[in-house]
């Protein structure tokens, strides 16, 4: 991502999209942008967030541990996703936590400033409401992961619901959302490439149209 001016950046972004001049004005004078580097740690689980996180550049995983430690990747975000946005809005503790899988940068917009700006806003509350009903979808995904019979379902599913990204990822990341090891993941890849459920793209894999 380029240094450029945040307002030009908040206009980039569709629930911001429709507010006037004076409105992005307002907005960008609670808002900050903070550049992160791979692997550094964007924010940790049982935090309590004083602002609205929105990712503006690279790839961020949220993940959990488990009673035993081992870290769960629950899912990956890309470019103007909100991040953690229901527990930021409840003024409560987050519930997972967060790195940054490349180099990248967030916009952080001070959550009680917001709240008195722009809570009501039509735009972003339907905007707000878009986003936490696709964190739904990611949980329902998820629970679709953990019960598929086989590994090859479980792939299948992935680049069926993923295309973008997919494209993203690396291998071991992919098959750490789905639950398994990275040669399990690689063995049934082949599988799948050479029974033409998969094709080799030269990003990636993708399922077949």
């Amino acid at each position: 991502m380029q240094n450029k001016p945040i307002q030009e950046i908040l206009k980039k972004v569709s629930m911001f999209s429709t507010l006037d001049e004076t409105e992005i004005q307002a907005l960008e004078r609670i808002s900050h942008i903070y550049k992160y580097q791979e692997n550094e740690t964007l924010f940790l689980e049982g935090n309590i967030s004083d602002s609205l996180m929105l990712l503006i550049d690279g790839v961020v995983s949220i993940f959990k541990h488990d009673h035993k430690g081992n870290e769960i990747v629950i899912g990956y975000f890309k470019r103007y996703a909100l991040l953690a946005e229901a527990a930021t809005l409840r003024h409560t503790p987050l519930p997972s936590s967060a790195r940054f899988q490349t180099d990248g940068a967030i916009v952080k917009i001070d959550i009680n400033e917001f709240e008195k700006l722009f809570i009501t806003n039509p735009k972003i509350s339907y905007a707000i409401i878009q986003s936490l009903l696709e964190k739904v979808d990611l949980l329902q995904q998820n629970i679709h992961f953990n019960i598929a019979s086989t590994a090859t379902e479980k792939i299948l599913q992935f680049y069926e619901k993923n295309p973008a990204l997919s494209l993203d990822l690396k291998q071991y990341e992919i098959a750490s959302i789905l639950g398994m090891t990275a040669e399990t993941f690689s063995r049934n890849i082949s599988k799948l490439v050479k029974e033409g459920k998969l094709v080799k793209s030269a990003v990636g894999y993708k399922v077949p149209s």
